[in-house]
């Protein structure tokens, strides 16, 4: 159980760290069909963390585990400065897949500890089909995207 909480920390902190990710994207002017795609991510990130938070205090030790925000603010502000300095939308959208995969390979460990028959089985693969398809559409707006960037 214990192996299971501390998943579930691990994977609302990747959807806070996508929230992250996707709002300094959004501020960015030559995304292009990557708007839409940084949207949706936000939008799935704020989504998941809630349903995460709702799973985690379902688990929790109320006396050995902390709030899940609370934990995580002390990190935040260090993630922040590093998505200010960059400045290249390739490099901020290479980072955005980089981060949905290590997300997806945060699902795939977590979904082992619990029954395939279950309610939190269900939500986190949903969560997992949302993110594997999101980030395939990534991939295939990638190259479009580097072609407007690229000089002529």
């Amino acid at each position: 159980m214990k192996e299971f909480v501390q998943g579930i920390v691990l994977l609302w902190e990747e959807n806070k760290r996508r929230e992250l990710l996707y709002i300094r994207m959004m501020k960015s002017d030559q995304l292009g069909n990557f708007r839409r795609l940084c949207n949706q991510g936000h939008i799935t990130a704020l989504l998941f963390q809630k349903e995460i938070q709702w799973i985690y205090d379902y688990f929790k030790c109320n006396l050995n585990d902390s709030d899940l925000q609370t934990a995580f603010e002390s990190s935040a502000p260090i993630q922040e400065t590093v998505l200010d300095g960059m400045e290249d939308n390739s490099t901020l959208v290479c980072l955005a897949k980089e981060v949905e995969l290590t997300t997806i390979r945060g699902y795939q460990s977590v979904i082992r500890f619990i029954d395939h028959e279950g309610e939190v089985y269900d939500i986190l693969r949903d969560h997992l089909d949302r993110i594997t398809h999101l980030c395939g559409e990534f991939g295939r707006e990638n190259s479009h995207f580097k072609r407007l960037l690229s000089p002529r």
